[in-house]
């Protein structure tokens, strides 16, 4: 049966004869006649429709087929089985030539349920070619891989081959589609171009150039691949470093008749050729026309356009092109930046060359161009003044590149750092560091101790500036750093209220020949500030000549120290009973209407009324209250005119006078006095009901005062005199009082009080906790919240303090009142953050406040308690009350003007910010200052005024660096700026040196994402495509 089958595929023409005759031989019996003309029958019908098919009439060859089929079928002739399967096979055939709807049904189910190994075998191959021809190459494949070729012409397996061939090609498997093609390309037959084509485009894909290239030229002028084929002949010799036979072919393509399709990418190819011969002229035509007109470049292209402007001199255009690869990370990336470093120092951008060569730095692919690049960052950092960034930079580097050919400049760099830093802080960090401390390094030391102990000062931290002190005061290289030191340990002393250790540093600093001066260092602060100290010892004598000293100073300020010297060289004659003297120096000032003049006016009648000229000492307050109304001396003045009408018992002309204290301030400090003396007024008036009645005043609206206490006794006096004790008690009883006091009670209290007194208030704090655990009511109350307040605060148990200062705070005016609303501020300012509370309070210092120094500090308070609050616009009012303030320090209009700028860069007024900001930068260094620079530029920035607002961010950086947070701030600042002018480079440079560098992790993840967003920005906007 084999043998039978094998036969018919040999020979078609056999094949039929062979058929008729088996039919002949298996039907021989003479049993059955009535079959034999059916099976005629059958026989023709398959013989012509056999002859069909070789006419290729496909459509009635296969109606013919299908009868054979159907009539086989329907007789059940076992016996045709052969014929059966030949029919199926040649119906199933035709369907799929034809391409009728079911013949990919028709084929699958013969291959899977045919018995028949070759016929299976060709409708695999007829399948497969049927897909072919639909582009259905994946489904092709595995049909031509079953399809033997043994039973295929040679014209069927030249087909297949090269379709299978081509299926494997389409589906990018070229290591099976290669040795394909490969058996074909040499035979010259209808397949041999093709072939080769395909042949050479998977070897030049698998970079077989060789191979690619003599198949590409078997076919370069065949039409149908002659303006596609020379293009890769060209990069093959691009690729084989043939430049010039590249040039040669190449150039003939470029215009006329012969340009290619990828014509383009060949003039791309003709500028890399001349760009690997070094001849840049030629090679930039080319590749510039490549790079503007292409939709999207690579990075390799951008960077040999840039790299030939750089080597041509034409450095805008280098730069431009550089500037593009600074997201790259590999060796091209790197080799950009320190290419465009060169070009911006060639070009004297210094600050842009900075940065490329940061990006550089980054980079570690070729570590000769990381060092230089880091060793550049830092000297640039440097010349710029970017002290914080070169002293990291160079410090690292001289550690990590011990043997470097530039480790020799860069200590010498840094040595003129730390001699020329404003940078103090990181400078101090790295020369504690060094342990061989030469004269040079020691020198550098004494200066940045003393520069950051000033720093330090600024920021009030004493305790620490103190010690930098001493370090600098230790070394004897710069007498004028020595000196300064020496001031400034006076300073610290006084701000601590230690004037005896404050004395020996002023004599130090002032015993120089001729003291040196910076700032507020200065001789005339010094010789006031020893006055002053003196003065405190109540040495009187010894403090005058220093007095006298700084009242013949000049300079910033000096118009203000001078007049005070006077009324304190006025109060040390005045201590020293010189009375003559001291008159002197007040008249001075008075007559002269200086500042001070207030307080000289109420000395004098202090003066007088020792002297016994009471009724001068009265005209002097009189004019006191008429002359300055605004004095904080008003008060006083008016309680002591009233006080020496009193003592010459001129009892009705002292009454309005107190009537004024109380109209003035009825709930003040002293309110309760100015009750007990109208009350004693008016009784020595023989106005005994009046009196009666400020008694009672004194003694309901301020309980636990002294002055009701007296009070009481005068009441009790007055109702005994009158014989009405009935209503005496009555009025005891209405006040929660009784007749005798609890001796129990103020036992427990002297007990407490002892140890107040006595400094113990560790133990103070607790005795009068326990006294008001037992008599919370008791007479002594109030008077014990205060001491038990005060005693937790000398312990700094501030939780514990608060509540006794809001007790007080929350009964009528007494004396501890002024006391406790300065506290209660304080603490809830300071400690608890409930700055809510602290405006409460500080509005109540303000209310009580009986001198110019608490006044000033509830404005103050106020102003600090509103801008915590944000309550703008009364920022902007106390920002104004403590400017216009008389003779306020230095510090004082530093956050009158700050604050005030804050208040205004809030209402968008950013001009008016600006100017007031620039005059808080003019005053101080500290961090308000660096604050206040960054807020300039931020304001430039809101105003998009953005070259000034760069300008004014290089101005904190280069003027604050010791403030961290404020360079890391401006630094994102700068980032903003750049990525608003589209300046990525600068941009990304800027974020990235945050975000590496920063130690602050609000400041580093902030630029993170900020770098991020610009960086996704940039890709957006760019022509390089990635890979």
């Amino acid at each position: 049966m084999k043998q039978f089958i094998t036969r018919i595929f040999i020979s078609k023409q056999v094949a039929c004869c062979v058929v008729a005759t088996g039919a002949a031989l298996i039907g021989s019996t003479a049993a059955i006649g009535q079959q034999t003309r059916v099976y005629t029958d059958t026989d023709k019908t398959f013989k012509d429709a056999q002859l069909l098919y070789k006419e290729g009439k496909y459509a009635v060859s296969m109606q013919l087929f299908k009868q054979v089929i159907d009539e086989i079928g329907r007789t059940q002739q076992s016996s045709r089985n052969l014929v059966y399967t030949d029919a199926q096979y040649y119906y199933t055939v035709c369907a799929l030539k034809l391409g009728n709807p079911n013949a990919e049904t028709l084929a699958e189910q013969f291959v899977k349920s045919s018995n028949n190994a070759a016929r299976e075998q060709l409708v695999s191959y007829q399948l497969a070619k049927y897909y072919f021809q639909q582009n259905r190459f994946k489904d092709a494949i595995p049909y031509y891989e079953a399809a033997s070729i043994d039973n295929l012409s040679n014209d069927e397996i030249a087909d297949a081959k090269f379709e299978l061939a081509y299926c494997y090609f389409n589906v990018k498997d070229f290591n099976k589609a290669q040795p394909l093609f490969a058996s074909i390309k040499e035979i010259q037959n209808k397949y041999y171009i093709p072939a080769n084509y395909y042949y050479g485009f998977i070897a030049y894909y698998k970079k077989q150039y060789a191979e690619a290239l003599k198949s590409f030229q078997r076919v370069e002028k065949e039409p149908k691949y002659a303006t596609i084929v020379p293009y890769y002949i060209a990069e093959i010799y691009y690729f084989q470093h043939k430049h010039d036979q590249l040039i040669a072919y190449a150039q003939p393509y470029l215009s006329g008749s012969n340009k290619v399709y990828y014509d383009a990418e060949m003039r791309k190819l003709l500028g890399q050729a001349y760009f690997e011969k070094k001849d840049y002229p030629k090679a930039l035509p080319f590749l510039q026309e490549y790079n503007e007109n292409a939709d999207a470049v690579s990075k390799e292209d951008v960077y040999q356009l840039s790299f030939s402007y750089y080597q041509t001199n034409n450095f805008a255009k280098a730069i431009s092109g550089f500037k593009q690869l600074s997201s790259e990370k590999d060796s091209l990336g790197q080799n950009s930046m320190y290419l465009l470093g060169d070009c911006y120092l060639r070009t004297n951008q210094k600050a842009n060359a900075r940065n490329a060569f940061a990006f550089c730095a980054r980079n570690s692919s070729n570590p000769e161009q990381q060092e230089i690049s880091r060793f550049n960052y830092g000297k640039l950092s440097y010349e710029l003044g970017y002290s914080d960034a070169a002293l990291q930079e160079l410090t690292q580097f001289v550690t990590t590149y011990p043997n470097s050919k530039y480790n020799k400049e860069a200590r010498e760099v840094l040595v003129g750092l730390f001699m020329n830093t404003n940078n103090y802080k990181d400078a101090l960090t790295t020369i504690e560091q060094i342990k061989d401390k030469n004269i040079t390094v020691q020198k550098a030391h004494q200066r940045v101790a003393y520069g950051r102990a000033t720093q330090l000062i600024n920021d009030s931290q004493l305790a620490e500036a103190d010690q930098l002190l001493d370090v600098a005061i230790s070394y004897n290289h710069d007498a004028e750093i020595k000196s300064l030191a020496q001031f400034w340990k006076g300073e610290i002393a006084l701000r601590q209220n230690n004037s005896n250790k404050a004395i020996p540093h002023l004599r130090a600093y002032l015993g120089t020949s001729t003291p040196p001066v910076s700032g507020e260092a200065n001789a005339q602060n010094a010789s006031y500030n020893l006055g002053y100290s003196l003065l405190k010892n109540e040495q009187y004598s010894e403090a005058l000549p220093y007095f006298e000293s700084a009242q013949r100073a000049s300079g910033p300020n000096a118009g203000r120290i001078a007049n005070d010297a006077a009324l304190r060289s006025a109060d040390c004659y005045y201590m020293l009973k010189d009375y003559p003297k001291a008159n002197a120096l007040y008249d001075r000032i008075i007559n002269n209407n200086e500042q001070g003049a207030d307080y000289a006016t109420y000395q004098k009648s202090v003066i007088m009324g020792i002297q016994g000229k009471d009724t001068e000492k009265v005209n002097l307050l009189k004019q006191l209250n008429s002359k300055y109304p605004s004095s904080n001396f008003n008060n006083d003045a008016t309680f002591e005119i009233a006080n020496t009408y009193l003592a010459n018992e001129k009892y009705n002309e002292a009454i309005p006078y107190l009537k004024s204290i109380l109209d003035k301030q009825p709930n003040g400090p002293n309110a309760p006095k100015a009750l007990l003396k109208l009350g004693t007024a008016y009784y020595n008036a023989g106005n005994e009901s009046t009196a009666l009645n400020y008694y009672r005043q004194a003694a309901e609206k301020f309980p636990n005062t002294t002055e009701a206490a007296e009070a009481l006794d005068n009441i009790k006096e007055i109702y005994v005199s009158e014989n009405k004790t009935d209503e005496y008690l009555a009025f005891l009883r209405s006040t929660g009082r009784t007749l005798s006091v609890n001796a129990e009670d103020s036992l427990a209290y002297a007990g407490a009080e002892n140890k107040f007194t006595n400094g113990d208030y560790k133990g103070a704090g607790p005795a009068f906790a326990a006294y008001l655990q037992k008599y919370p009511n008791g007479n002594f109350a109030l008077p014990a919240n205060f001491y038990k307040a005060e005693s937790y605060y000398n312990v700094k148990d501030f939780s514990s303090a608060l509540p006794g200062y809001e007790f007080v705070l929350s009964k009528s005016a007494s004396p501890y009142t002024e006391r406790s609303a300065l506290q209660a501020a304080s603490l809830n300012y300071t400690q608890t953050k409930n700055y809510t509370k602290a405006r409460e309070y500080y509005a109540k210092l303000r209310e009580v406040s009986t001198s110019k120094e608490n006044s000033l500090v509830a404005t103050r308070g106020l102003l600090r308690a509103n801008y915590q609050l944000q309550n703008w616009n009364d920022v902007s009012t106390f920002a104004e009350a403590l400017l216009s303030s008389s003779n306020i320090s230095t510090d004082d209009q530093i956050i009158g003007h700050y604050y005030l700028g804050k208040a205004q860069q809030t209402k968008a007024a950013y001009d008016e910010a600006i100017a007031e900001y620039k005059i808080v930068i003019g005053m101080t260094k500290s961090e308000i200052g660096a604050d206040s620079r960054y807020s300039i530029a931020n304001c430039y920035f809101l105003k998009n005024d953005l070259a000034t607002a760069e300008k004014a961010a290089f101005d904190v950086i280069k003027n604050t660096p010791s403030y961290e947070n404020w360079i890391a701030k401006t630094y994102i600042l700068l980032g903003d700026i750049y990525a608003k002018q589209k300046d990525y480079f600068n941009a990304k440079a800027t974020y990235q040196s945050v975000a590496e560098n920063c130690p602050i992790p609000e400041f580093k993840n902030e630029a993170k994402d900020k770098l991020a967003k610009v960086e996704a920005e940039e890709k957006a906007n760019s022509k390089i495509k990635k890979p």
